[in-house]
């Protein structure tokens, strides 16, 4: 009898080979499918966490420089700095380099002193470096005190921005032998000339990028974990992996649209998922972190605007009135000239004592107000208190015209008529000139000769100006100041 062809197939109850089994591919397609999906999402993990950690390295180290510029400016209070739009310190202006033996003479703290007080702060190193007649920059202190022989002390010699060495920058560079992230800020003249810069740090390059290669290295075995289980376990990983996948893609979107109210699902399990979610809670809590940041500049920029400027009037008070006339009086050198005006409301008291304390705040904000709308760009108005006001006039051709024209507007601005609760209410106001440097070539000399020009409006009947004059004295017998 003839025997039947042997045909491809495999007889009942003889094991199939694995790869041809249903169970071997929907495995194989699951491992596959598996694959892609993690990649995708860890390439786009990778992404996003590499994005928010520049975010992130950007943020802390525009922090370190208001940090440093702060330290600074208490140490060094000559110094002042410029900012940008947004209110970032973005130089620093001094008339000579800072560290320098007269300062440390002048506030008894050498220049390790006042790096290290910064480096408390930012808990990272911190640089002062000069330029030298090469036009090179090099180290002259740091915080840490390193020894003159170390690679730290060496000059800059790769600075990497498109952006000059007189410009804010913020971005990665070479100091020494070591790559660091950092921000420096360029210390300037008043007209420009670069002295040196201030550098401060967040950290190491290689530091820094620690996370990604942790990031690459878990994400590694999380998938290497990931394809043994769906190996082994397709059902409980259909279950187990991919229905928690859109909550935490909802937590994903949610932190990218700031939204951080709401902890992460799933942190609790011990598996893949868990991880993620632990990974995205910890990107969650960075955000918070950055969040936080950003308020405690926001906060710290409001109080330093606080300092210095009246709370009632939003005009500038006299700290910052004391400051411009320095500055003022410094610019007599270059053969600059201005008016110093003192000015107060008559008969303020009689408007307070009748209508009351909110009447008179309302009346002192309008006041400041109608003054505003007189003044150019470059004149100075503050309120010294109750109802004194000063002004700083640069003058461009003539002084006694100038401060004739602007005290004039300014007496026939506040004498008009104030709507104040439904009331009418009419003051009046005395202003005192005195000219710089003709009346005196100091911030005392000035304000005392423009007080002696007010009080003699106050004897000539108020609602008046008077310039100061060669002989003019107080006699407080004559008339009260209020």
């Amino acid at each position: 009898m003839q025997e039947p062809k042997h045909k491809n197939t495999l007889l009942p109850g003889v094991k199939l080979p694995w790869h041809r089994t249903l169970v071997g591919k929907v495995v194989m397609f699951m491992l596959l499918g598996v694959l892609f999906a993690y990649l995708s999402g860890a390439f786009s993990g990778f992404l996003m966490v590499e994005r928010g950690a520049r975010e992130q390295w950007w943020r802390e180290a525009e922090v370190n420089a208001q940090i440093v510029s702060a330290t600074i400016r208490r140490i060094y209070t000559s110094v002042a700095v410029k900012t940008d739009g947004t209110g970032q310190v973005t130089h620093i202006i001094s008339q000579r380099p800072i560290g320098d033996e007269e300062s440390v003479l002048e506030t008894g703290f050498s220049p390790v002193d006042v790096l290290a007080l910064a480096s408390a702060q930012t808990r990272n190193n911190v640089w002062l470096m000069t330029k030298t007649p090469q036009g090179s920059l090099t180290v002259v202190a740091d915080a840490l005190n390193t020894p003159s022989d170390s690679p730290l002390s060496l000059r800059v010699n790769v600075w990497q921005t498109k952006a000059a060495a007189a410009d804010f920058f913020v971005g990665f560079a070479r100091i020494g032998n070591e790559e660091h992230f950092i921000s420096s800020l360029p210390i300037v003249t008043p007209n420009g000339q670069l002295l040196g810069v201030i550098v401060s740090t967040i950290g190491q390059k290689e530091g820094l990028y620690q996370m990604r290669n942790d990031l690459i290295s878990k994400a590694f075995w999380a998938l290497l974990g990931v394809l043994i289980a769906t190996a082994l376990l397709v059902t409980l990983l259909m279950r187990q992996l991919f229905k928690p996948v859109p909550a935490l893609v909802r937590s994903l979107t949610d932190i990218a649209k700031n939204q951080t109210a709401n902890a992460t699902p799933f942190t609790d399990r011990n598996d893949e998922i868990g991880r993620m979610a632990k990974a995205i809670d910890a990107l969650r809590k960075k955000v918070i972190e950055r969040e936080h940041l950003l308020e405690v500049k926001d906060e710290a920029l409001r109080f330093q605007h606080l300092a210095h400027h009246d709370e009632l009037t939003k005009l500038p008070n006299r700290i910052q009135l004391n400051d411009a006339l320095k500055a003022a009086v410094h610019s007599l050198l270059q053969g600059d000239v201005f008016n110093v005006m003192l000015f107060d409301l008559d008969h303020f008291k009689e408007v307070n004592d009748s209508l009351g304390h909110a009447a008179g705040d309302a009346l002192l904000i309008e006041a400041s107000q109608r003054v505003q709308g007189l003044l150019t760009d470059n004149d100075l108005v503050a309120r010294l208190g109750g109802d004194e006001f000063a002004i700083i006039q640069p003058v461009s051709r003539s002084a006694k015209t100038e401060a004739e024209a602007l005290a004039g507007a300014i007496v026939a601005a506040l004498r008009e008529p104030y709507q104040i609760d439904n009331q009418d209410v009419q003051v009046g106001v005395s202003v005192g000139v005195a000219t710089a440097p003709a009346d005196g070539r100091n911030s005392h000399d000035l304000l005392r000769h423009a007080d002696l020009a007010l009080y003699a409006a106050k004897a000539k009947g108020r609602d008046r100006y008077m310039l100061y004059t060669a002989g003019m004295t107080m006699d407080a017998g004559i008339i009260e100041k209020r």
